[in-house]
């Protein structure tokens, strides 16, 4: 029995020996392709990869077969200078090279086709000067010749293109030949006056036509931009003898690029048949063309463009429209609307501009995972409040009347983001209201010098009830909208409210005064009634602080602080007779009531209230009564 278990143990340590060379042999093999490695690195990495001098690894013991870890055999060879097993990577705050921007993937070639570009429409324009200058050939000859030169460059291109897969060489031949195709209609139309400046322009449009087409299939947004650019620049010059004719070509050319961006993310398309249109319409105002024409070509611009804005924000297989691109399409409407002599018809173009663009707006269907750039809803809302300051303008003229205005549009706008809870439609009526409160300011030297009593009138009574009212709504906003804000700027802006509250008791005062032809009477009497106003407001607070409020108490001791204050360095210094006395006195008696309620109110309330009242059950029968 004890033989045969010999013989097994024999047998186990023979596999264990036998094991235990294999692993020797694997280690030797690991640390033959560790060493072969590391050589590989050294010469392929970059200079800055370099490796720690007498780095060493020791390699792991292999677990033992009867579960625990066995030492690393002896005889194991030891490689000094071992590379670790982990890839090279560059030492922790050693940048990676950078690739120079001449190995960078065709931007040599690039290069070369944008300045190639340049430098042969330079010789095709010394070309024309030089043989005008000497003579060689005549203008029949020029023109030919410069007609050949543009198409040989577009063949050209698509020659190249078909051959070659990278297509930066043909579009500098396509981008060459287009710009010499403007250039010789220039020639046609202006230098030799040929055809007329319609034919010039439809000429224009075609070649920009057939450059948007020959861009979207090669899908290559430059030479799209190339083409409608050049002929954005194109043709000012050559219609600057009628220019409504050059603003509805422009007008048409935008409208009938559009198509082009279908199913394509060509944002710089976007910007350039956009932008240059829109700034020479908005330019057309400072001229002498008809008004109705300029409007009805503003009117056109900014509504196709945001129509079509709207449709791409809600059909996902129509191009996209930049956001900010909103402003600029509207401009030349806004302009337009603010340059007319027609009162009437400057407010209503500048009101359906507002209308317009909050349908915009509230249609523009965007979540928050829209990009920033693509949004229309704050872009068209924002420029609503714009748009919407200036549209009452036109009926006013200017002074008090306008800024009243300007407050009740600020007004409608605090209203809607009350009832909607809309943060953006918030936002704009913090905006709008920021600028008509700065505007609302003049009011000041009405409500502190009594000599400017004569020069007040309605409109301003009603700046300063319009305020107290928008303080209010925007502090009610703010608290349903915006809590992050909350409670602090809506008490600001209730703080607010209630000083423009004495303004209204000031001027109301004022404006009795001009009733009874004493306005001077009336400030004074104004002032009296400010003074007492806050007081009031002040017991209100204290006795809404009883209640349980934990603001209302400060508040109140806050406006009875600034009424004091105004009793005794305003009202003493400004006010004489029976206003200086009833403001003391019964100023004072207020005071001495908010002080007697108050302590009142609050020794009630800490007075511990009256338990059950507790009937004990009478012992003995109860006596008969006589």
């Amino acid at each position: 029995m004890s033989t045969s278990g010999d013989q097994t143990l024999d047998a186990v340590r023979a596999l264990e020996d036998d094991f235990a060379d294999a692993m020797a042999h694997m280690y030797s093999v690991g640390n033959d392709l560790a060493r072969l490695r590391a050589r590989l690195a050294r010469e392929t990495s970059p200079a800055e990869w370099t490796r720690v001098a007498g780095e060493h690894v020791e390699p792991q013991p292999a677990p033992h077969p009867t579960g625990h870890v066995a030492p690393p055999p002896a005889h194991r060879p030891e490689v000094p200078g071992l590379a670790p097993p982990a890839p090279p990577f560059a030492p922790p705050g050693v940048a990676h090279p950078s690739t120079p921007w001449w190995q960078r993937e065709g931007i040599v070639a690039k290069v070369l086709a944008v300045v190639g570009a340049g430098i042969t429409l330079i010789g095709v324009v010394f070309l024309l000067a030089l043989a005008i200058q000497m003579g060689f050939f005549g203008p029949v000859a020029r023109v030919l010749s410069g007609a050949f030169l543009a198409v040989g460059l577009v063949g050209a291109a698509v020659i190249v293109r078909h051959r070659q897969q990278s297509a930066i060489g043909a579009l500098g031949l396509a981008a060459t030949g287009i710009a010499t195709a403007y250039l010789d209609i220039l020639a046609v139309t202006r230098i030799y006056e040929w055809v007329p400046t319609v034919a010039g322009l439809l000429l224009a449009g075609l070649v920009a036509l057939g450059g948007v087409l020959l861009a979207r299939a090669w899908d290559s947004q430059l030479l799209a931009a190339i083409a409608v650019t050049g002929v954005a620049v194109f043709a000012p010059t050559v219609g600057y003898d009628s220019l409504i004719l050059t603003g509805g070509f422009l007008a048409v050319l935008t409208i009938a690029t559009w198509p082009a961006q279908a199913s394509r993310d060509w944002p710089l398309l976007e910007v350039v048949r956009v932008i240059p249109t829109a700034m020479y319409l908005s330019g057309l105002t400072l001229t002498d063309e008809p008004e109705w024409a300029v409007t009805l070509l503003a009117l056109v611009l900014t509504g196709f463009v945001l129509t079509a804005s709207l449709a791409g924000a809600r059909v996902a297989a129509l191009p996209r429209h930049l956001g900010p691109l909103v402003p600029v399409a509207a401009l030349p409407l806004f302009v337009a609307g603010v340059g007319t002599e027609d009162r009437w018809l400057a407010m209503a173009v500048l009101a359906a501009l507002t209308l317009v663009l909050v349908l915009v707006a509230g249609l523009a269907d965007e979540d928050s995972s829209t990009p920033l750039h693509l949004r229309l809803t704050e872009v068209s809302l924002g420029t609503a409040g714009v748009t919407s300051l200036v549209t009452p303008l036109p009926l006013t003229d200017g002074g008090s009347w306008a800024v009243a205005a300007v407050l009740v549009v600020s007004l409608l706008w605090a209203l809607a983001a009350v009832a909607l809870g809309h943060r953006m439609t918030l936002f704009v009526a913090l905006g709008a209201a920021t600028l008509s409160l700065l505007a609302s300011l003049y009011v000041l030297p009405f409500l502190l010098l009594r000599r400017t009593s004569p020069d007040v009138g309605v409109a301003d009574l009603v700046v300063v009830l319009t305020t107290v009212v928008l303080l209010l709504l925007l502090s009610e906003g703010i608290s349903r909208t915006l809590p992050v804000l909350a409670p602090a700027m809506p008490r600001v802006l209730l703080a607010g409210a209630v000083l423009w509250a004495g303004a209204t008791a000031i001027l109301g005062g004022v404006l009795v005064g001009h009733l009874l032809d004493d306005p001077h009477g009336g400030f004074t009497a104004g002032q009296t009634a400010a003074t007492l106003l806050w007081l009031g407001t002040a017991a209100a607070l204290l006795l809404h602080g009883l209640r349980g409020s934990t603001v209302a108490v400060p508040a109140g001791l806050a406006i009875a602080a600034v009424s004091v204050g105004k009793l005794l360095f305003f009202d003493l210094a400004f006010l004489s007779g029976i206003a200086r006395v009833l403001s003391f006195i019964v100023g004072g008696l207020l005071l001495l009531a908010m002080g007697a309620g108050y302590a009142q109110a609050l020794e009630r309330s800490r007075r511990p209230a009256p338990g059950p009242v507790d009937n004990p059950p009478v012992a003995g029968p109860i006596p008969p009564t006589v």
